[in-house]
This record gives structure tokens, C-alpha cells and sequence, in this order.
């Protein structure tokens, strides 16, 4: 008999013997479930329930039941937790960037913490803005987002509808598999604002925030799938650029990397030098907001070229002032740097990745798109595998359409 039909029928019975009455209030030694007559509670009564019990409890643990045992979780919506945690990576770097980070991290519905199914991960890299709400907060783009001003980006990323529901209806239409998604803050915000995903003596250890303490901050609080086959790393422009610089890196973390506007070809920057120059007729006075590509140059020079004995910013720029010429000795620290040039060293590891995409449009504001066929001729001359695809659209504009790809090839990548 199951345990749970034999444990009311003992349980009534202790109790009854124990507890039965005779009318005039003396305890008799009977029970009134069976009629028995006892002849006194002796000690030999208490034992015999209690190896009674212990062989029930025994018996069901042996029993083959287990084999029929199904394991249930409570259902619950998805949620976008924001959380925080302090980057050992980024301690008393020099420029003081802080240490403390947050992290925005979508959980698909009906997520189990403790379930037996493990869940794979896209850790998805910002651009612009530097921050965790890139993807949520659409009010973080109003100061990159300049209409009628003589800047690079006109037009918002093509917000439709809160992030957390946008994921959800990507699972329940079956384009993705339930996943994590994990939105760092890497942001050099006592610095230059661009970290690049780099280590960087100035900014700090932006690199090993990602792909250490991150990683291993999500693989210690969640149900994680932890091994580089569930991981993928997606990011957009300076988040491109990291997803395939890790993939190079990193393939014993990220199985798949995407990448979208990604900055692929550092000789595109390094091509601007003229342009920043003319941004400054009265001299490289450091950055200005209201000047991108000078910006840019120096955030870049902070990740790639920082030179502590060179105050006031402690960075080599690339090019010489007012001609723009490109400095041979800066330009070759950015190249170590370059995933273009990466490839030649890096080769065998970005090959043995699950899956490799990357897109641009072909009306990018900063005109990366005029050098990806050089990287697509290396990548095939190697004998890469990889998905590429080019749409009609800007650096920034076709966000979610493009994001929405890049999951879709990363769910399928991590579910092979």
C-alpha cells in the first residue's frame, strides 16, 4: 500500500489508543478503529510505532515510485531584475572609474532558479548610450539623438515596446529559445565614456569585467547553462567590436558572438584623422560633447594608446596635429588591438566558435560600412564560417530589427 494511504490509518490509530476514554472518564487500552484491546502502554507499544514508521519511511524511499517523480515550478512572469556588484577588475583603476557596476538581466517566464534545465546566455553589449538601459530606457538616447544639428545620429533606435515584453513575444512566436540575457554597464564614466571592452592601464580592466567577473557574477546567482556552448556575446558598434575582439580572446567563455555596426576595421578610425582636426581649428584641447569624432578619438586613445606621463588626458592620439597624418608607433598599439589584424594571430580560436554574425547598414553615419568587404574577404580567404548581412538603415536606426536576428542566430547556435 502507498505510503500516503498507510500513514492516516497509523497516525489514527496512535492516536486513538492514546487518547480513548471509557464513559466515566478512566483510560481503557482499546481501539476504536479496530476493537483491539491493549493491555498497557508499555515502552515495547512506543517502539513497535516507531520501527513501524522507520520501515514505512524506508520502504518508500526504496520504493521504485521515484521513477514516476515529475518536478514541478511555480509559474511566474519574466522579469528584468537590475542588479549591482563590485568588479574586482575595475578596482583603483587610475581614472577612477567606479568599480561598483550594474546590470540589467532579463529572466524568460516561468524561469526556474533551481530547476534541472539550465539556461543559456547572450551577454549583450552596449554602444552608445554607456549604460545598462540602452535597450530599456529609450529617454537614455536624448542626448546621442540630435535632429537639425550638425551631428552624427538623427533618429532614435526603433523602439516599439517595453524590452521585457518585446523578449517574451520573441519566445512565445518560437523565433528564440527561453534565455538570459545579461546588459552590462561599461561605461568609462570618469573617463571618456567609450571603454571599448578593454584593458586599458587609464580606464581600468574592462576586458576581464566582462569576461570574468560578469560571467562569473551570472553563473554564481543564476540557473545558467555554464559551459562556452551556452554562451553568446552580442553587442552594437563599440559592443560589436568587443563581441568578436572576445570571440578572438575568449573562446574557452563564448561559443557564438554577434556583432552589429561594429567597429571592425580600425583603419576606418584612424582614416578620420583630417576630420577630427578640422573639428578643432584652435587645437586638441581634449574632448568636447558637442564634437563626436574628437570624442571618439580620445575614448579610443584612452583603451588603446594610454600614456600615464603624458598629462593633461594621459593618451597618445593616433595622428599628428593639424595635418591628420597617422603617427606609425600610436597606430601600431591600436592595430594590437584591431580584430582586422587580430585574425592573423587569433585565427584557429575565432574558427572553432559555434556561429559568427555580424550585419551593418548601409547608410551608417560613420561610414564603417565602406570597410567591411575587406573583412569579409579576410574571413573567407581563412576559410571562416560566419553569417553577414547588410541592411537599409543607419549606425543606430534599425536596432531592434537587427537585434532580433542576432538572437534568433544565437538561440539556434547555443541549442545545436
Amino acid at each position: 500500500m502507498p505510503l500516503l494511504q498507510v500513514l492516516p490509518n497509523l497516525l489514527f490509530e496512535t492516536q486513538a489508543i492514546l487518547k480513548y476514554h471509557s464513559p466515566n472518564g478512566r483510560e481503557i487500552n482499546r481501539s476504536p478503529a479496530t476493537g483491539l484491546t491493549f493491555k498497557s502502554y508499555t515502552m515495547k507499544t512506543f517502539r513497535f510505532f516507531a520501527v513501524l514508521f522507520a520501515l514505512l519511511i524506508a520502504s518508500w524511499g526504496c520504493s521504485d515510485d521515484d521513477d514516476d517523480f515529475i518536478y514541478e515550478s511555480e509559474p511566474r512572469d519574466s522579469e528584468l531584475q537590475l542588479k549591482s556588484f563590485i568588479s574586482p577588475s575595475l578596482t583603483n583603476n587610475v581614472i577612477g572609474n567606479q568599480a561598483t557596476r550594474n546590470v540589467q538581466v532579463y529572466l524568460p517566464k516561468d524561469y526556474d532558479a533551481k530547476g534541472p534545465n539550465a539556461y543559456p546566455v547572450v551577454y549583450l553589449l552596449h554602444g552608445l548610450p554607456f549604460s545598462e538601459e540602452t535597450y530599456t530606457n529609450q529617454s537614455t538616447w536624448d542626448p546621442w539623438v540630435r535632429p537639425g544639428q550638425n551631428w552624427p545620429f538623427q533618429a532614435y533606435p526603433d523602439f516599439t515596446q517595453d524590452f521585457r515584453t518585446w523578449v517574451d513575444n520573441l519566445i512565445e512566436s518560437g523565433k528564440i529559445d527561453p534565455m538570459i540575457i545579461v546588459m552590462p554597464n561599461a561605461a568609462s564614466d570618469a573617463g571618456f565614456g567609450f571603454s571599448f571592452y578593454t584593458n586599458s592601464e587609464l580606464n581600468g580592466n574592462f576586458e576581464d569585467f566582462i569576461v570574468k567577473d560578469m560571467v562569473n557574477f551570472i553563473d554564481s546567482n543564476y540557473n545558467t547553462k555554464s559551459e562556452p556552448s551556452g554562451r553568446s556575446v552580442v553587442g552594437h558598434s563599440q559592443g560589436g567590436y568587443a563581441a568578436f575582439k572576445l570571440g578572438h580572446l575568449h573562446p574557452d567563455v563564448f561559443g557564438t558572438v554577434a556583432s552589429h555596426s561594429g567597429l571592425l576595421l580600425l583603419d576606418a578610425m584612424l582614416s578620420l584623422g583630417p576630420s577630427v582636426c578640422a573639428e578643432n581649428p584652435n587645437g586638441m584641447t581634449g574632448p568636447d560633447l558637442n564634437k563626436f569624432m574628437t570624442s571618439a578619438a580620445y575614448a579610443m586613445s584612452a583603451c588603446w594608446s594610454p600614456n600615464l606621463t603624458n598629462p593633461n588626458f594621459f593618451v597618445d592620439l593616433p595622428f599628428e596635429y593639424p595635418s591628420g597624418a597617422v603617427i606609425p608607433e600610436v597606430a601600431m598599439k591600436w592595430y594590437e588591438h584591431d580584430v582586422f589584424t587580430m585574425l592573423d594571430t587569433y585565427i584557429e580560436n575565432f574558427r572553432s566558435l559555434d556561429g559568427i554574425y555580424f550585419d551593418i547598414g548601409l547608410n551608417d553615419e560613420l561610414g564603417m560600412h565602406q570597410a567591411y568587404p575587406f573583412l569579409v574577404q579576410k574571413l573567407d580567404a581563412y576559410g571562416v564560417e560566419y553569417t553577414y548581412e547588410t541592411f537599409n538603415g543607419g549606425h543606430f536606426t534599425n536596432s531592434f530589427e537587427r537585434l532580433e536576428v542576432s538572437l534568433e542566430f544565437c538561440s539556434d547556435s547555443m541549442n545545436q
